[in-house]
């Protein structure tokens, strides 16, 4: 079930600094490294394109049609796991990648959203979707057939204000790492990746749980 309300009132006011980021993905994976991690997302860790803070990477992407854009990523490591950004991209959101990096024993959480989605979130282990569902509506689970719902994401509809944080709050319990702010402005190795629709054209079901 989801947190009690008052500690989930603590988890979403501490991300309360997340409503300033339009289209991200964020993804917490244990069980992989950096470059395995960056090697699934289609880039190369031998040749990043540059080092970069996070808000760059839009500068790096292009203006236009999502059909022109340029994809970019990074992902470094924190303890046991590897975090992975991806300013207005959404490679960490298919459910494709999420069994990949989570393959073996392996464990991937993510959190997207852009100007459309108030919190998409995907969870995968051992190489199988475990959650994949828009958090706005946390009704039972299988509400819904394009949607996989456990009993920890279950709970009353979240207000608007706050859908997003509670994603992150959600992230934190599920994966023991509270995400810092203060990695946004770290200039790191970026590294460019394929579209991700294109990069798995011939994979049956990449889009399906």
């Amino acid at each position: 079930m989801l947190a009690n309300p008052d500690e989930l009132k603590q988890l979403t006011d501490k991300y309360s600094w997340l409503m300033e980021i339009d289209a991200w993905t964020v993804a917490i994976v244990k069980g992989r490294s950096t470059d395995e991690i960056i090697r699934i997302y289609g880039g190369d860790p031998a040749t990043p394109v540059g080092y970069f803070g996070f808000g760059e990477m839009a500068d790096l992407q292009g203006r236009g049609e999502p059909e022109s854009l340029r994809f970019h990523m990074q992902a470094f490591s924190v303890g046991s796991h590897v975090i992975v950004l991806e300013n207005n991209g959404w490679h960490g959101s298919m459910p494709e990648i999420a069994r990949r990096c989570s393959a073996g024993e392996g464990r991937f959480f993510s959190v997207y959203w852009n100007i459309n989605a108030f919190g998409f979130v995907t969870e995968a282990i051992a190489g199988k979707v475990a959650a994949q569902f828009e958090h706005l509506y946390p009704l039972a689970p299988q509400a819904s057939p394009h949607e996989r719902r456990p009993e920890w994401a279950i709970g009353p509809d979240v207000d608007v204000e706050v859908a997003r944080q509670t994603c992150f709050a959600l992230m934190e319990q599920q994966t023991g790492v509270a995400f810092d702010p203060y990695w946004l402005g770290e200039r790191r190795p970026t590294f460019r990746i394929p579209d991700v629709h294109w990069m798995l054209r011939d994979v049956p079901n990449a889009e399906n749980i």
